[in-house]
């Protein structure tokens, strides 16, 4: 017996899952009514800021109804649900989030260390001394 898309692990945040909920309602449906060619869903996750839902076999309908929620996904925070104000960090490990959800992120310090290169006789290198500050 095929497993039912809500079996399969949601790997992003819940504010996503009631978008996921009507894709898997509707893949369960037609597996339901298509026993013998089935949509198969490999992985449901968060990549690069934006939902992915990785499948095989599906029909045109089903397949749109997926770019909707993957498109959709890009304008709602993955923590809360909110559509007010959502944008994607370009830096770092990519999140959908709203302004408030942002803030809740632990912001990364900045690494400082001073590199220093001296130039040694013996190996006939010439390089210069080197420093630098604000490397992260």
């Amino acid at each position: 017996m095929m497993k039912s898309v809500k079996d399969i692990s949601w790997e992003c945040g819940k504010g996503w899952w009631p978008m996921i909920e009507k894709v898997a309602s509707a893949i369960d449906s037609y597996n339901a009514a298509n026993p013998g060619s089935p949509i198969e869903v490999s992985q449901i996750k968060q990549k690069f800021g934006g939902l992915r839902i990785y499948c095989y076999n599906a029909p045109e309908d089903i397949r749109q109804l997926i770019d909707l929620a993957v498109n959709a996904s890009w304008h709602t925070c993955e923590k809360c649900g909110s559509i007010t104000g959502v944008t994607t960090n370009l830096e770092g490990y990519r999140l959908t989030l709203c302004p408030d959800c942002r803030k809740e992120i632990k912001q990364r310090g900045i690494t400082k260390r001073k590199i220093t290169l001296h130039r040694h006789e013996k190996d006939n290198v010439n390089i210069n001394e080197l420093s630098q500050e604000g490397i992260s």
